[in-house]
């Protein structure tokens, strides 16, 4: 025991009275006990690594007329929440593959859905097995990796992520969880069920609910180990199907939703725009695919398409699905919510890093439009928080940032060195003051689209297969937020247009 160290003579005490050293000793008995029960400076703090799936700014934090959040926005006013962060391309695998290792996508890597860094850069190392190799216990949990056990043996500190067992699993690795006898045989005899569900059950009826329950558990096991831990956890919802226990659901009306723009896309926006989101189509209640036959040719009109193609899907269908949306949102944020509090409980809070992001934005009918696979600001912007310790709490960043800035964000706040391979840059400038300088530009892509999104405006440009630009698109971010009129043929954005090709192209010359 340390006190075994103290001497009363030391303490200059054999001549005062014994009140005196009654009081003296106590209080000295108080200092001792804060220095051996606080962390030491210099202790390498915890991670607590949150992702959620789909997460477009749909919460309350973030301005949402609907969305019922409030352990996220909890955690918001406890850290630093990024208004404008932006993913290197707007699907599950690639996007995660781009955060985890910290470098962009490019068209010849972390391209779609089932992205695997194993594959696509078997090199790299990913933000995980940096932390183990500088002392960390790593674990991971849920949907960290679109495959589960992508580079497990390097970067969690057991060799394997894990998962809840399921029986439910589709081909583009989703867990379906359906809870309703009638769904889950639908879903065994076809291979497809609902696209919703409301069950009057527990949380961990669902998958998330068990991660949750998983994580609470381990974080109990890690705050009684000598080691520092990064714990990474990845919730499903609101991913499709939009399954969530009834009382979720009944947070909310389908009736208080209103419904976007359904058929049309902006004022002036070329055919590439548009996409079938096929991952909709993938359910027994949503139309199937229908052969677009007009699609893929560059000189078919908008309005023809439109006029073809009026509805992708009913107003009493796109109800539902907005509803069970924000359904999931409410769902997911509760599970949050249980391993925060056992972060509290155990006294972690302190000393442990959280981050919370989406793995990318997604359309509800915007544009014409569901699912990602855009690169419209819905589909490309997705909530970031950061809490840390010794940082200002209920801070708004509202520069422009990137996934790829977040892996030498953690690395610095947690004094390791980052590697070689890391395109991003720290934000821990912004974490210390929002008004510190970030990104003049971000640079999401998907396929043979290129984007280019500044402070004003958002040019977006295809290229065909000689590398030339097929079709653009320009918006103004500060006039047109919504992007509904294309501005890339008017003559008085010619300047505009001109300058924002000229960045994009230096930037595609010269990204790694």
């Amino acid at each position: 025991m340390v006190l075994k160290a103290c001497r009363l003579n030391n303490l200059g005490l054999s001549s005062r009275p014994s009140y005196v050293i009654a009081a003296i000793f106590w209080v000295a008995f108080a200092l001792l006990l804060v220095a051996c029960t606080s962390p030491s400076s210099d202790a390498k703090p915890n991670v607590l690594f949150i992702m959620v799936d789909d997460l477009r700014g749909e919460l309350g934090v973030y301005g949402s007329e609907h969305a019922l959040s409030p352990n996220i926005d909890k955690l918001a006013a406890q850290g630093s929440q990024f208004t404008k962060a932006y993913v290197s391309v707007p699907v599950c695998g690639a996007s995660r593959a781009s955060l985890i290792t910290g470098m962009r996508a490019l068209p010849d890597r972390f391209i779609n859905y089932y992205t695997s860094v194993e594959i696509d850069a078997p090199d790299a190392t990913t933000i995980f097995e940096t932390f183990k190799d500088n002392g960390y216990h790593t674990v991971g949990y849920g949907k960290i990796f679109h495959n589960s056990q992508d580079t497990a043996s390097k970067s969690w500190t057991s060799g394997s992520a894990w998962i809840p067992g399921m029986d439910q699993v589709s081909e583009r690795n989703i867990p379906h969880d359906y809870q309703l006898p009638e769904n889950i045989a639908l879903k065994k005899s076809t291979g497809l069920g609902p696209a919703t569900e409301i069950f009057d059950g527990p949380d961990d009826s669902y998958f998330d609910g068990q991660l949750a329950l998983k994580a609470i558990d381990t974080l109990s096991e890690l705050s009684a180990g000598d080691a520092p831990f990064l714990l990474a956890v990845g919730f499903v919802k609101p991913h499709l199907p939009f399954n969530a226990p009834k009382k979720y659901w009944d947070l909310y009306s389908k009736d208080q939703f209103s419904l976007a723009d359904w058929d049309t896309l902006p004022e002036g926006a070329p055919i590439q725009a548009y996409h079938e989101f096929g991952e909709l189509r993938d359910y027994s209640d949503t139309p199937s695919r229908i052969a677009y036959d007009e699609k893929f040719t560059f000189d078919t009109s908008v309005k023809a398409f439109r006029q073809k193609n009026s509805k992708p899907v009913s107003d009493e269908l796109a109800q539902r699905l907005i509803h069970g949306y924000h359904a999931s949102v409410s769902y997911v944020d509760a599970q949050v919510g249980l391993v925060l509090d056992q972060l509290e409980t155990l006294g972690l809070a302190e000393n442990t890093i959280v981050v919370l992001m989406g793995d990318h934005g997604y359309s509800l009918g915007e544009h014409g439009l569901w699912c990602k696979h855009s690169t419209f600001d819905v589909a490309t912007k997705t909530p970031l928080i950061i809490k840390s310790p010794g940082m200002p709490k209920g801070n708004v960043v509202d520069g422009l940032v990137e996934f790829i800035d977040i892996f030498p964000t953690l690395t610095q706040l947690a004094g390791i060195g980052t590697p070689e391979q890391v395109a991003g840059m720290s934000l821990v400038g912004a974490l210390k003051d929002p008004d510190a300088p970030t990104r003049e530009a971000v640079f999401p892509r998907y396929h043979s689209a290129e984007a280019i999104h500044t402070g004003r405006y958002t040019l977006t440009q295809w290229f065909d297969a000689g590398d030339n630009v097929a079709e653009q698109m320009l918006y103004d971010n500060e006039q047109d937020p919504d992007e509904t009129q294309n501005l890339a043929y008017l003559p008085r954005y010619t300047d505009v247009l001109n300058e924002l090709s000229a960045k994009l192209a230096a930037h595609r010359m010269s990204r790694e």
